[in-house]
């Protein structure tokens, strides 16, 4: 696997994607503040465009404080690594039918 996230380029590209997530939440919430005043009910155009707002605002978060570092290796412990090559990493064991 490239390590693309470990030159400079792209730890700056990660963060101000985080940051373009972020700045595009002022037209969103625009949008969904107008949507809002001209309905009485939630309609689906307004849940979507709540939950595209929650993950923009997630997104930009975690690339603009995290960044490279979310594809840092991460430790496992032994005990995971059997079982994950033992059942094939699906995480449930074969079941067998008797007879």
């Amino acid at each position: 696997m490239p390590r693309y996230h470990h030159r400079p380029v792209a730890r700056i590209a990660l963060r101000l994607i985080g940051i373009a997530l972020l700045a595009s939440l002022e037209p969103q919430g625009k949008a969904l503040r107008m949507m809002i005043r001209q309905s009485d009910r939630i309609t689906p155009a307004q849940g979507l465009l709540a939950a595209i707002c929650f993950a923009c605002a997630s997104l930009g978060a975690m690339l603009l404080f995290w960044g490279p570092a979310l594809w840092q290796p991460v430790s496992v412990a032994r005990r995971w690594q059997d079982h994950a090559v033992e059942d094939g990493g699906g995480g449930r064991e074969k079941v067998v039918p008797d007879g």
